[in-house]
């Protein structure tokens, strides 16, 4: 690789991808390249977001050494999937020497970075600091406990990325879109704005689905959850001063 191309690659996430043969789609390009420090991406299934953080994390590794990406997720074993995705990347590269460190939950590389997957748990996460890159997958299920435990973890030049589809109107993934000027940038991908789905495949699932499946995880509309006794805007009512309390006699 000439020098003016790792140079490219270094400075632009997408030049990276292509390199690695990744053929990114706008969306992609908009969140590979994104310099924000705290970033949502509301994204509807099997759009992409998996091998999209899997090259971010990989490039934030490479190219900041010594420093540590998280992979945090609801569970170990979907962390660790996403680190698989990072590490069977990083082979696939050209040039890369053997990693220092390589099992199930660390990859550790020869300039002293490390890709490390977490379990979403508030006890599982403690003892990093200086974190250049935290990615939380499946966002909306991580606990808000863990969620607080995790941000003072991410150096001053950090960025977080929290990804997810839908679930349910609760929890601090939710609250965060629902605010307004928190410093958050958003993103939202749902199956109208991806490529992975045409007419024919946004047909299929729809009818294959239940409307509230659909809403939520394909059209990234926050709705209550099937499990739910009552709906958000009843709890809500409840305390609401403008509704005459019901009176027992």
């Amino acid at each position: 690789m000439s020098l003016a191309l790792s140079m490219a690659e270094a400075l632009d996430p997408v030049r990276f991808a292509a390199g690695t043969g990744f053929d990114a789609e706008s969306w992609q390009e908009r969140l590979l390249r994104s310099p924000a420090s705290r970033v949502l991406v509301l994204c509807a299934r099997q759009v992409g977001k998996t091998q999209t953080t899997s090259l971010k994390a990989l490039h934030a590794a490479l190219h900041h050494p010594g420093r540590d990406v998280l992979i945090v997720s609801p569970t170990q074993r979907q962390s660790d999937e996403m680190l698989h995705r990072v590490a069977a990347v990083y082979r696939g590269m050209r040039g890369q020497p053997r990693l220092k460190r390589d099992n199930s939950s660390e990859m550790g590389l020869a300039n002293g970075s490390r890709v490390v997957s977490l379990p979403g748990s508030e006890g599982g996460i403690r003892g990093f600091s200086g974190v250049r890159l935290l990615i939380l997958d499946e966002a909306a299920r991580i606990e808000d406990d863990v969620f607080a435990s995790i941000l003072p973890m991410v150096a001053s030049d950090g960025q977080i990325i929290a990804l997810s589809t839908p679930w349910g109107r609760r929890g601090w993934f939710y609250d965060l879109h629902e605010a307004v000027g928190n410093g958050w940038e958003r993103h939202r991908v749902t199956v109208h704005e991806s490529a992975q789905y045409d007419a024919a495949r946004i047909a299929e699932v729809k009818a294959s689905l239940g409307s509230f499946v659909f809403s939520s995880d394909y059209e990234c509309i926050f709705g209550d959850t099937d499990s739910q006794l009552f709906s958000t805007d009843s709890v809500r009512a409840s305390f609401s001063s403008t509704i005459a309390p019901l009176e027992v006699v």
